[in-house]
C-alpha cells in the first residue's frame, strides 16, 4: 500500500506526526500484558514499529532516541472506524486483515480517534497543518492576533503574507 508522506490537496485530508519512543514502548510491551494474546495490538505495534525504524526520521531529544514520521491522508476516504466492519470489531480478525486495510484502521480509529498514545505507550501522535502556508493564507486574521504566539516575531502570518 502506498503512504502517503507529504500533503494532500483535499479539505478532508489530514496529516499526523506519530513519534515513538522504542525504549519505551518495548519495555512496557515486554513487561505488561497489555499485548499477550492480543493479534490486534500486535500488528498494529509490528506495522508501526517496523515503519517508523524504515522511513522514519531518528531523533535525541535529551539522551532519549525518538523515531517520527508525517503521515497523511483522506479521512473520508482512506480511513476505517470500529464501525466501518461489518460485524463487532471484536470479531474482526486481525490475523486476515490485510496490510492496506490495517492502516486505514489506523489512520481513522488510532490517529483520527486519537487512541494511539492511549492504548499504546511508547507512541504519540500530533495532528500538523498538511500545507503550513495554505494554513496561514487560510487562518491569518481569523483567529485573535493578540493571543497569536507568532504575532510581531518574523513568523506572524501576517508578515509573511505581504
Amino acid at each position: 500500500m502506498k503512504i502517503r508522506v507529504a500533503f494532500v490537496t483535499n479539505s478532508s485530508s489530514v496529516s499526523y506526526i506519530v513519534s515513538w519512543s522504542p525504549e519505551i514502548a518495548e519495555f512496557i510491551r515486554l513487561k505488561s500484558e497489555l499485548y499477550q494474546g492480543d493479534v490486534k495490538k500486535n500488528r498494529i505495534y509490528s506495522l508501526l514499529t517496523e515503519d517508523l525504524i524504515k522511513n522514519g526520521k531518528k531523533q535525541e531529544i535529551e539522551e532519549n532516541v525518538v523515531l517520527s514520521r508525517k503521515y497523511g491522508f483522506m479521512k473520508k476516504t482512506e480511513c476505517l472506524y470500529d464501525a466501518s466492519f461489518e460485524k463487532p470489531i471484536d470479531e474482526v480478525d486481525f490475523n486476515t486483515l490485510d496490510e492496506g486495510k490495517l492502516w486505514a484502521y489506523i489512520w481513522g480509529e488510532y490517529l483520527v480517534n486519537a487512541r494511539l498514545a492511549l492504548e499504546f505507550k511508547g507512541f504519540g501522535a500530533v495532528q500538523v497543518p498538511r500545507d503550513l502556508e495554505a494554513f496561514q493564507k487560510k487562518f491569518c486574521g481569523k483567529i485573535v492576533c493578540s493571543d497569536c504566539p507568532h504575532r510581531e516575531t518574523p513568523r506572524c502570518f501576517k508578515r509573511i503574507q505581504k
